[in-house]
């Protein structure tokens, strides 16, 4: 089951998509500032983050900064209602995988961290199943006297 961490300093706005992702199947936590969250990504793996783009005590892109570099493979998917075209390139450079501004229709959150997590899922999946199905294959070409 794929677990996110939804970084939102809006109390109601977290809890709102917490339950929503909750009901869509997924494993949730919450961190209402940067420092919680930096910290709960240090003790936990996540699949996807949500990352609200201003938080308290923290500069704008820092989080996404630091998450990345403890947890290169964390899949980041930005949300603010202070994204411009500056904001948005640079938060992709540093590894944000989307970015959808404030106010957005939760279905298209959801749409989006659904194929986001359905291709990463695939993707885990492939090798290891291509490693068996090779195995397989090697085992069959043995001959019944070896």
């Amino acid at each position: 089951m794929d677990k996110i961490l939804i970084v939102e300093d809006d109390v109601d706005m977290c809890n709102l998509l917490s339950d929503i992702f909750k009901e869509e199947g997924f494993l949730t936590d919450k961190a209402h500032d940067g420092k919680s969250a930096i910290m709960k990504i240090k003790r936990h793996k996540y699949d996807l983050m949500i990352l609200d783009y201003k938080l308290p005590g923290s500069s704008e892109l820092t989080i996404l900064e630091e998450a990345k570099q403890i947890r290169p493979k964390l899949m980041v998917m930005m949300i603010s209602a202070y994204g411009n075209e500056y904001i948005k390139a640079k938060a992709k450079e540093l590894g944000a995988i989307g970015f959808l501004d404030k106010p957005f229709d939760v279905k298209k959150l959801v749409r989006k961290v659904k194929n986001i997590l359905a291709k990463k899922n695939k993707t885990r999946l492939t090798a290891p199943h291509r490693k068996a199905k090779k195995r397989n294959l090697n085992e069959r070409r043995k001959k019944p006297w070896q």
